[in-house]
């Protein structure tokens, strides 16, 4: 059962919720860093970066969760933009419910809208929802060792709109 979410590009008004999902992302894999000062800091920084952009999940009372941070840059190797997404992160209350489907598409979309000719992410082997997740969109998986696993990237070609 879908869960009913709006997805719309964060602002500045949005960085407490980013900020907090960030920290339950944080805490869901494990490490004690960045702080959540750290992690408003650079999230402020990238709020006003062009070629980043955060996707936001919020339900109709306007708790946030889940989001989903995408960047884009030049490639002297594909002579192209390319994207990648750096993490999709939904609070477990809302897992299975559609909404990291729709947070990707949603990243996806805003790359092809700006010319980028690929997106790619990376996740663990082991992590089978999110493989699973980005199979559906089209990704195409490479492997890199790491310990207990492979840490695996994953890409797909866009076509620009």
């Amino acid at each position: 059962m879908s869960l009913d979410v709006t997805i719309h590009l964060a602002s500045e008004a949005d960085l407490d919720a980013l900020v907090r999902l960030a920290g339950a992302f944080r805490d869901h894999v494990g490490p004690s860093t960045p702080s959540a000062t750290s992690c408003c800091a650079s999230m402020a920084v990238l709020l006003h970066d062009a070629s980043a952009g955060f996707f936001l999940a919020s339900t109709p009372t306007g708790a946030a969760v889940g989001y989903v941070p995408c960047r884009d840059r030049y490639s002297a190797w594909m002579l192209a933009l390319e994207a990648e997404i750096e993490d999709v992160f939904v609070v477990r209350e809302a897992r299975g419910r559609g909404v990291g489907q729709r947070l990707v598409a949603s990243a996806i979309a805003r790359a092809a809208a700006k010319g980028c000719r690929s997106l790619g992410l990376s996740t663990h082997e082991r992590n089978t929802a999110a493989v699973s997740l980005y199979q559906r969109f089209g990704s195409v998986a490479e492997s890199a060792p790491r310990q207990g696993g492979r840490q695996l990237w994953r890409q797909r070609t866009l076509e620009p709109v």
